[in-house]
């Protein structure tokens, strides 16, 4: 889970954004668009004056998974989106109530905003340059955007699976022979990290990639010639795939003694911290959720973080008085805590007359939209044409079904 500060080679940098937080909240990976990022401080500025903004609507609960997959079924529940395609870049590493991001895709109609463990949905409109939660919402983790009925489907990663032995990965719109790459981060039973390339051939959709087995898989970064399809963490199903749990990494401030981490709680042994005196910790779990803990420490010296149970947790930054006592990545010795991820669920189904309808109607207005650029030269004639001949499409198949209804 990369940022442009990853490249300076310090292992833990790339969380430093977390510091500071002082509500729940979820964090996650960088926008990825190719192979370029896009910083989280330069998507998530507050709305400018003049700015149009508009405010997402709560549908449902995410969807473990790769990016693309989280909220999907949001924008299939959408009586005019018959076929659902996603656009790149995707937009992680967010934080805030409100994402304004530097450039909108092309062809987007609807935007998803995932936040805890809770999606949103907005139409994208012309003019609106802001995406806001409802008030009390969590903070905004990733954010993605859709596109009803696409002309020319994006390549995309719909599904993985993860074992101590292999990744097994569904894609979309990519063709058999096609090579993907994936850069898998692991800890080993020592809580040492290593990053480890792979490369699998797509057949049917489908990709495997042959990971060494005895190594715990915490995070996945899946690519496409140029273009990034994922980058999350992860746990194996079958973890630990070491021969013991990994131990967590040894924190260099000496106020802190020990660490323990289970799936039910993180236990901390502290020294010379007087007894009352409050941790300030953020704990990252797999599935891009963010959750704070303000823990007092006891007679003993110890304090110790009450974790749901059913999440895995993935990475822990523990703050005192200001300082970052430590900072690194974890997993629970009793790993895996989530049960293998349920299948997403479907969306309600949705009146085919109103489908075709909406999709006439919304090639239409690209077309519209399209005839405008291309007057004043940002559109070319290839492309205008092509929007053309989409909407003509549309319009045949919705004059069809309305002569054979009658």
């Amino acid at each position: 889970m990369r940022t442009d500060e990853d490249n300076g080679g310090k292992k833990f940098k790339r969380r430093t954004y977390l510091q500071g937080i002082t509500t729940a909240g979820v964090a996650s990976t960088v926008g990825l668009g190719g192979l370029s990022t896009m910083s989280a401080a330069a998507q998530q500025e507050a709305p400018q004056q003049n700015q149009q903004s508009v405010v997402a609507e709560f549908c449902g609960t995410f969807s473990p998974g790769p990016q693309v997959q989280q909220c999907i079924a949001c924008v299939e529940a959408q009586e005019e989106c018959d076929e659902v395609g996603p656009l790149f870049p995707l937009f992680t590493g967010l934080t805030g109530q409100c994402f304004t991001p530097q450039e909108i895709p092309e062809g987007a109609d609807y935007i998803t905003l995932k936040a805890g463990l809770n999606c949103y949905i907005a139409p994208v409109e012309e003019g609106v340059t802001t995406f806001c939660l409802p008030p009390g919402s969590p903070d905004i983790s990733n954010a993605t955007f859709y596109e009803c009925d696409p002309d020319d489907p994006q390549p995309a990663l719909m599904d993985f699976r993860v074992t101590c032995d292999e990744i097994t990965v569904t894609t979309m719109n990519i063709p058999d022979g096609a090579e993907l790459t994936a850069e898998v981060t692991f800890l080993d039973a020592d809580g040492e990290e290593s990053t480890q390339t792979f490369t699998a051939t797509v057949q049917d959709n489908t990709a495997t990639f042959t990971l060494p087995g005895d190594l715990n898989p915490t995070n996945l970064v899946v690519i496409s010639g140029d273009l990034v399809l994922d980058d999350q963490e992860v746990v194996a199903e079958d973890a630990p795939c070491t021969p013991e749990p990994p131990d967590p990494p040894e924190p260099e401030d000496p106020r802190i003694e020990d660490l323990e981490v289970t799936c039910d709680a993180i236990t901390i042994t502290t020294t010379d911290i007087p007894e009352g005196d409050v941790l300030f910790a953020t704990v990252t779990f797999v599935g891009d959720i963010v959750e704070t803990y303000d823990v007092p420490v006891g007679a003993d010296g110890v304090a110790v973080i009450p974790l749901p149970g059913d999440l895995d947790p993935s990475f822990l930054q523990i703050v005192y008085e200001g300082e970052t006592l430590f900072e690194g990545n974890i997993q629970a010795i009793d790993a895996p805590c989530a049960e293998v991820p349920p299948k997403p669920p479907k969306p309600p189904k949705k009146k085919k007359g109103k489908k075709k309808k909406h999709a006439y109607k919304r090639k239409k207005r690209k077309y519209k939209k399209a005839k405008k650029k291309h007057k004043k030269g940002c559109v070319s004639e290839k492309e205008l044409q092509k929007k053309k001949r989409a909407y003509k499409r549309k319009k045949r198949e919705y004059q069809k079904y309305k002569k054979r209804c009658k």
